[in-house]
């Protein structure tokens, strides 16, 4: 029925372009630069509408279906002056433009003036490959979300916009996705989330991701490995921040919402010297609320000022700050209680919804900070240089009640954590990109070298056993356990990764219609795990890995609106333990992905879809394998293999933003082990997963800045613990609106999210005993103010 509903609303957009057809005319050219070379990513803008396009590699650009008449047409692109000129349309007839552009002086300055107004849809990408080429012309399926998309949803984390995302979700209230089957959850790994591309998390597995200083974000899917290091198999997350620009812009931001919610952030922005050479970004945030979870009280503060300064139209260096601080009753939300009936079958409105296996006597504090330091240098039109130098450290301290065992008579059993942890990751990339012809050939190379030293200078974990309650009539007295009791599992140590890597890419244009992808990278690991006091008795771990990642990938494009395209992927990163005492050292995990599929940008280009059918296969995953000899043996075996298929389409058509996506995906294990059985579904992958968000924009009349938006997320039964087969999350059905008014400087806006307060449930952690709730309905309203 859903995919139905999909079906309905794209042939109603189909129907609406082909009625548009009458009256309509063409324009087609080519862009080049001073020097006769073809411009690619140049963009091409009817001004005070929608109608825009950019140029592909060779400086070709066509646009159909224009409406006769008259408009002004601007010409832009990063390092040109922008050209501004009239140009009509006329019935059934198709306009020539050849155009060269200038070189410009203010580089920044062009971006600013001509970019789009409030677009959700995003042709291009350097992130995939390094170069900024359309997203047609990448053999990889990438989705971006824009940042008016993410004000217009309202969302503060990327837990908000998880499900915006096709195939997509946010397995619980921390930082736990779900992306094409695989849980990208990794508290000892470099994170699967990336900054511009940069390995370097800024927020830790036990948060939300904050948006603050977000400008969009873009998901790779499948693995990644061969440019970023990457090992998550299902895809990485990238964060595209906020820079300085080149003119003057100050925007205020204030919200507030049910369960207490309160927010309010400050963007400041433009020259600090008269010949604008010298630009900044302040960013200020603040957040607080509670939730209709006991217990689950949480504060930010974010702070993130950045320095641009432009040597000269060729060179520019940025530096960017990030301090975030985060003060909690709760670090994060162990979930809500699930009822076990006798049969087996399971329970999951028997208990109320704000019931928690956690203490009033928990806290969390997190300190985040990091800085980033860029380096740009164009040698010319063919040749760039970039070099980023990035630091991150994290320091966290909390406290957290777990539960232990089965319910038993409405009251559980808990463990008690407390931790002290400081963590830190410092990454060094730089790399070159260069254009270049070898006789009909042409060549986008890029090469680089990456240096990540990661990991914690101090890891101080004890567990004790704490004190059983009542569910409905808890009694938190006893909480914390006493200090005189003594810790059943305790870790006092330092562990340092030292990552290097080396790779090399070649994106081929056999012609306009034929591009090949070739990537090859070298990796190498070297890590050490050094107990710090007698409180660890483990014996260390030490780990020496390398490897190979190849990358290929080819583009077809029968027209310039569409293309064809296929890849093979692969990754690898080392186990999270190799300790001798469990079986260690263990082989790495290996993940490989193979991927067909279909891009096309339909009217005008402002609509882009996607379709990708895709396998993954993931190995040496590790499960238990105790022996007499020793109860804590682990063995790697087989893996698993994902396999689905998705579709895409967002974009903005006339009035109307849609972002709508369908996936299917199957995620089962290859063999028999203790970790479970062969063709068993994996945990927290559901085979169906649909998304829909539609907004109508009134541009004219007396409700001109009127917008209405709504829409819907649909994720269908999922298996909460591989171990149990029969431990399913029943499928839901999440609907939303918003209505926004838009008068000069000034947006007003209200979000409403689950509408018909559906009752369900986003994922689980290791146990049948609690599971992750998604909110029940609540609202936001904002007030933004802004100059530009």
């Amino acid at each position: 029925m859903k995919i139905k509903i999909f079906s309905i609303i794209f042939l109603f957009l189909l129907s609406t372009e082909l009625l548009a057809q009458s009256g309509t005319g063409s324009l087609k050219g080519n862009i080049v630069s001073f020097q006769d070379e073809p411009i690619s990513g140049a963009s091409i803008q009817f001004q005070n509408t929608d109608i825009r396009t950019k140029t592909d590699l060779d400086g070709n650009f066509i646009l159909k279906a224009i409406p006769a008449g008259t408009y002004i047409l601007i010409v832009s692109n990063v390092g040109y002056t922008a050209s501004k000129q009239n140009l009509m349309i006329n019935p059934g007839k198709t306009a020539i433009l050849h155009l060269q552009l200038s070189k410009s002086k203010q580089e920044l300055k062009e971006v600013v003036i001509n970019r789009i107004k409030n677009p959700y849809q995003v042709q291009n990408s350097s992130s995939s490959t390094r170069m900024d080429v359309p997203l047609l012309s990448t053999p990889q399926s990438v989705q971006i979300i824009s940042s008016q998309a993410i004000k217009d949803r309202q969302a503060f984390t990327l837990n908000e916009i998880a499900g915006t995302f096709t195939g997509m979700k946010a397995n619980n209230g921390n930082g736990s996705f779900n992306m094409r089957g695989f849980t990208a959850y990794s508290p000892t790994d470099a994170s699967f989330l990336l900054y511009n591309g940069i390995r370097g998390n800024l927020f830790l597995w036990s948060q939300q991701p904050l948006l603050y200083n977000v400008e969009s974000v873009e998901l790779l899917r499948g693995p990644s490995g061969a440019l970023f290091s990457e090992g998550a198999p299902g895809g990485v997350v990238n964060f595209i921040t906020k820079k300085p620009l080149a003119q003057n812009r100050y925007g205020i931001e204030l919200s507030l919402g049910s369960w207490n919610f309160r927010r309010a952030s400050l963007d400041l922005t433009g020259p600090l010297s008269g010949n604008k050479k010298l630009l900044y970004r302040a960013i200020i945030g603040y957040d607080k609320s509670k939730s209709f979870r006991d217990g689950q009280n949480k504060e930010n503060i974010f702070i993130a000022p950045s320095l641009t300064y432009l040597f000269s139209d060729k060179t520019e260096l940025n530096l960017e700050i990030n301090y975030a601080y985060q003060k909690t009753v709760q670090q994060y939300d162990n979930g809500t209680f699930i009822r076990t009936r006798p049969d087996g079958t399971f329970d999951f409105n028997y208990y109320p919804d704000h019931l928690t296996i956690q203490s009033p006597t928990d806290y969390g504090k997190t300190h985040n900070t990091s800085a980033t330091l860029t380096f740009n240098h164009r040698f010319n039109d063919r040749l760039k240089m970039t070099a980023v130098q990035r630091v991150v450290n994290n320091a966290l301290d909390y406290t957290d009640h777990i539960p232990v065992g089965k319910i038993k008579n409405d009251s559980i059993s808990r463990g008690y954590q407390d931790w002290e942890t400081n963590r830190f990751s410092l990454q060094t990339t730089a790399y070159l990109t260069y254009e270049t012809k070898t006789g009909p050939l042409k060549h986008q190379l890029t090469g680089g070298a990456d240096y990540n030293r990661y990991g914690w200078t101090k890891n101080d974990y004890q567990y004790k056993a704490a004190s059983r309650i009542s569910i409905f009539n808890p009694d938190y007295s006893n909480d914390p356990p006493a200090a005189s009791v003594a810790a059943e599992e305790s870790d006092d140590n330092k562990r340092i990764t030292n990552l290097a890597g080396i790779y090399l890419q070649d994106q081929i244009s056999f012609g306009r219609q034929l591009k090949a992808l070739l990537s090859l990278r070298y990796d190498s690991y070297d890590a050490k795990e050094t107990p710090l006091s007698s409180r660890d008795n483990k014996q260390g771990d030490e780990l020496q890995a390398s490897g190979l990642i190849p990358r290929l990938g080819f583009v077809y494009l029968p027209a310039e609106n569409m293309s064809i395209y296929g890849t093979y992927l692969k990754s690898f990163n080392p186990q999270t333990s190799n300790n001798v005492l469990s079986g260690g050292p263990f082989p790495t995990r290996k993940a490989t992905q193979y991927e067909i599929g279909y891009k096309g940008d339909f009217f005008n280009r402002q609509l882009s879809t996607n379709v990708s059918l895709y396998q993954i296969n993931y190995a040496n995953i590790l499960a238990p394998a105790p022996t007499e000899e020793n109860s804590h043996r682990q063995a790697a075996i087989d893996g698993t293999r994902s396999r689905g298929v998705e579709f895409t389409a967002m974009g903005t058509i006339r009035n109307f933003n849609v972002i709508m996506g369908y996936a299917y995906n199957e995620h089962i294990i290859l063999s028999t082990s203790a970790f479970g059985k062969k063709g068993d579904r994996f945990n927290n992958a559901p085979k169906h997963m649909a998304n829909l968000w539609l907004k109508y924009n009134v541009n004219t009349g007396l409700i001109k800045g009127l917008g209405i938006a709504g829409g819907l997320r649909y994720v269908s039964d999922q298996v909460g613990l591989i171990s149990n087969q029969n431990f399913l999350f029943p499928e839901y059905t999440v609907l939303d609106a918003a209505v926004n008014y838009r008068k000069g400087p000034y947006n007003l806006q209200f979000n409403a999210y689950n509408l018909t307060n559906k009752h369900y449930f986003t994922g689980s952690r290791s146990s049948t005993v609690t599971g992750g709730l998604g909110d029940p309905f609540n609202y936001r309203i904002g007030l933004s103010y802004q100059i530009k």
